[in-house]
Parts: C-alpha cells; structure tokens; sequence
C-alpha cells in the first residue's frame, strides 16, 4: 500500500539535488498541518509537547516566541524518522490513544518529563499494560534535547544521528 509518505518519497527522487530539502520541509509542514494520517497527527503531538515543555536560557517554553515552522528541516526528518520508527515497533500498543496524545506522551516519557504513557489513566488492563510498554520503548529511544541554533532554527540534539 503507498502512503503519503511513501508517495512523497518516490516523487522527491526526480526533483533537481538543491530543491529536495525545501521542497520535503514545505511537505512535511503541510502534512503535519492537515495531520491526515496517523503518521503525521502523532509526529505533530510530539513536535508540539517538545515546544511546551522545552525552555530557553531564561526558562521560557518555546512555544511562546516559535512554533513547528521554527524546526530546522534537519530536525524535522529526524523527528519523522524516530516517530515513524516508534509508531512501526509499536503498533499495537498505540491503539489506546488517539495519534496526537501518543505522539505527546512519546516526547515526555522518552525525555523523563515526570508524565507521559506511564501516567495515562485507564480503565481497561489490556491499556495499562500497553502504557508499561509504550514507557519501555520510549526510554528506549534515548533523551534529546530541542535548542536554538545558530542560524536561530530549533534544533534537535540527535538530528545528525538520525537524519
């Protein structure tokens, strides 16, 4: 089955080398924006949770002075990357949730921010044992941080790694 992403990937192939990283960042901002697919609804949760609970030298979120279109494009594959990842290994364990919180509590439980899936209230066994494992496979992906760059674009701490 293609997908929006795989679509997009196959089109990208004949675009001339200095247009592809513009032409992906306008993409994937349009995609997240509409957040048609489970893909880009939970990457816009995780995306949106690492502006709030991220802070500038003063202690102030990010979500005050930036928003998503503030990513740096590099950071924005890297975070598609790892939560296309996650979302993959982890499919069953997600359906408890809806997309955009799942992609917030990734963000949380994988930068130990003290909530996140371990603190999802549920009444159902099979959902708190999927919260346990969501927890595990978050922690698993390590911690990032989101910092203002340079070139004042955000910038996640792994994008090189992953990207």
């Amino acid at each position: 089955m293609i997908t929006c992403e795989t679509t997009f990937d196959l089109e990208l192939l004949n675009l001339p080398k200095g247009r592809k990283l513009t032409a992906l960042r306008i993409e994937l901002i349009h995609n997240i924006n509409l957040g048609e697919t489970a893909t880009f609804r939970f990457l816009r949760g995780y995306l949106t949770a690492s502006l709030w609970a991220s802070t500038d030298d003063e202690g102030e979120p990010f979500d005050k002075d930036f928003g998503i279109t503030s990513i740096a494009t590099e950071s924005l594959l890297s975070a598609w990357a790892e939560c296309s990842r996650f979302m993959r290994e982890n499919e069953t364990d997600l359906t408890h949730l809806d997309d955009d919180r799942n992609g917030h509590n990734f963000w949380l439980t994988r930068n130990h921010q003290g909530s996140g899936f371990w603190d999802e209230r549920t009444d159902d066994e099979s959902a708190e044992y999927a919260m346990q494992q969501l927890t595990h496979a978050s922690h698993g992906f390590g911690e990032i941080d989101l910092y203002i760059g340079d070139d004042r674009k955000l910038h996640f701490s792994n994008e090189r790694s992953v990207a």
